[in-house]
Protein backbone atom coordinates (compact mmCIF):
# COMPACT_ATOMS: atom_id res chain seq x y z
CA UNK A 1 0.00 0.00 0.00
CA UNK A 2 1.27 3.44 -0.90
CA UNK A 3 0.81 5.34 2.36
CA UNK A 4 2.15 8.58 0.89
CA UNK A 5 -0.56 8.60 -1.79
CA UNK A 6 -3.18 7.65 0.80
CA UNK A 7 -2.07 10.55 3.03
CA UNK A 8 -2.29 12.94 0.06
CA UNK A 9 -5.82 11.74 -0.72
CA UNK A 10 -6.91 12.10 2.91
CA UNK A 11 -5.37 15.58 3.14
CA UNK A 12 -7.14 16.61 -0.07
CA UNK A 13 -10.55 15.44 1.16
CA UNK A 14 -12.92 18.34 1.69
CA UNK A 15 -15.86 16.59 3.37
CA UNK A 16 -16.44 13.56 5.57
CA UNK A 17 -18.11 11.71 2.71
CA UNK A 18 -14.84 11.83 0.76
CA UNK A 19 -12.99 10.27 3.69
CA UNK A 20 -15.60 7.52 3.87
CA UNK A 21 -15.24 6.87 0.12
CA UNK A 22 -11.44 6.65 0.49
CA UNK A 23 -11.79 4.23 3.40
CA UNK A 24 -14.15 2.03 1.35
CA UNK A 25 -11.51 1.84 -1.39
CA UNK A 26 -8.78 0.96 1.11
CA UNK A 27 -10.88 -1.63 2.93
CA UNK A 28 -12.76 -2.77 -0.18
CA UNK A 29 -11.96 -6.45 0.24
CA UNK A 30 -12.91 -6.49 3.92
CA UNK A 31 -16.36 -7.46 5.06
CA UNK A 32 -19.15 -4.94 5.53
CA UNK A 33 -18.71 -4.86 9.32
CA UNK A 34 -15.15 -3.53 9.00
CA UNK A 35 -16.30 -0.84 6.55
CA UNK A 36 -19.14 0.14 8.89
CA UNK A 37 -16.75 0.41 11.87
CA UNK A 38 -14.41 2.67 9.88
CA UNK A 39 -17.37 4.81 8.76
CA UNK A 40 -18.56 5.14 12.37
CA UNK A 41 -15.08 6.19 13.54
CA UNK A 42 -14.76 8.80 10.79
CA UNK A 43 -18.23 10.21 11.41
CA UNK A 44 -17.85 10.30 15.20
CA UNK A 45 -14.41 11.94 14.92
CA UNK A 46 -15.93 14.63 12.73
CA UNK A 47 -18.80 15.20 15.15
CA UNK A 48 -16.41 15.34 18.14
CA UNK A 49 -14.31 17.91 16.32
CA UNK A 50 -17.40 20.02 15.61
CA UNK A 51 -18.53 19.75 19.24
CA UNK A 52 -15.07 20.70 20.57
CA UNK A 53 -14.88 23.61 18.15
CA UNK A 54 -18.17 24.98 19.47
CA UNK A 55 -16.95 24.60 23.07
CA UNK A 56 -13.77 26.50 22.23
CA UNK A 57 -15.70 29.42 20.76
CA UNK A 58 -18.10 29.51 23.72
CA UNK A 59 -15.31 29.62 26.32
Amino acid sequence: MNFEKLKENVDAAQVVEELIAISKKVFGKCDDEVKKVVEIFITESYLMGKKNQVKTFEE
